[in-house]
């Protein structure tokens, strides 16, 4: 039993990589704290916690931190769980509320912004309510399960059950999915987050721990989604297929090359100061 502190991200899309230290194998090898993405970062950056699941851009905002190889939560191609919804076409788009939680999503949506459109819109910290931020700003980026319920509840898209947000005439919200853009973008898949160690961790043996249980989470998506269907009154049907189909768990060779072009653009646009290569534990 090693007992490090870990601390796991509580989205739907998270569930897999942490299921076998919330209910299987590994429960007692860790001392897990729930927490939102941005906490996770922090709690890493601070040292109150040994192992975090970060957002993909704390790795370079965290002095000394390094990645746990395996694991990873990605897209290949359409996430459903980070989109941008939007009153008028992006290319038009001058302000943004972002979910307060986000971060690498955040830095996503600016190489977007500036790679497809050369726009620059103003971004501002909001509480992740759709119709308040719609209210405010031409566009709203959601991520995480409120993102996934509204993808759920849109599938269609209906002007009549959108009227109270929308602006400009009977057209339904434009809603866009920002893994699908950067695969559009780049050829590449889309990282948005992973296990990171403090600075000054060197227990190796957590690398196996995590990778199995991320291993028992894949193989046991349709009990989560039984779980979670209710929690979150979404479909376990979609819960399962998201889990199966939109999120891929494997940090391998492409999504690495796909972090060290993130990181670039990332530089490139300023959401950081200078790129550093992944390091890995």
């Amino acid at each position: 039993m090693t007992g490090h502190r870990i601390s796991i991200v509580k989205y739907l899309n998270a569930v897999p990589l942490a299921w076998g230290i919330l209910q299987g194998p590994q429960k007692e090898a860790f001392q897990p704290v729930l927490s939102t993405p941005a906490e996770c970062a922090d709690q890493l950056s601070a040292g109150t916690v040994d192992i975090g699941l970060i957002p993909s851009i704390e790795f370079q905002r965290i002095k000394g931190t390094r990645i746990i190889p395996g694991p990873a939560v990605a897209s290949t191609h359409r996430v459903r769980s980070v989109i941008l919804v939007s009153v008028m076409p992006l290319w038009k788009v001058k302000t943004v509320a972002y979910d307060k939680g986000s971060r690498t999503s955040v830095a996503l949506s600016r190489i977007i912004f500036n790679d497809f459109y050369h726009t620059h819109p103003d971004f501002r910290p909001a509480e992740p309510d759709l119709a308040n931020m719609l209210a405010q700003s031409d566009a709203a980026l959601l991520i995480g399960d409120r993102a996934l319920k509204f993808t759920e509840d849109n599938e269609r898209p209906e002007a009549a059950r959108q009227k109270p947000l929308l602006r400009l005439g009977a057209e339904p919200l434009q809603v866009f999915d920002l893994a699908e853009r950067w695969r559009f973008l780049t050829g590449l898949p889309f990282v948005f987050a992973f296990w990171a160690v403090r600075e000054g961790f060197k227990d190796a043996s957590v690398v196996d721990l995590l990778k199995q249980s991320r291993d028992y989470g894949v193989a046991n998506t349709a009990t989560i989604a039984e779980k979670y269907s209710a929690e979150l009154q979404i479909k376990k049907e979609f819960i399962q297929e998201y889990l199966e189909r939109n999120v891929h768990y494997y940090m391998d060779r492409t999504c690495v090359e796909a972090l060290e072009l993130f990181y670039e653009k990332a530089a490139r646009v300023g959401a950081i100061k200078a790129a550093r290569r992944p390091e890995f534990l």
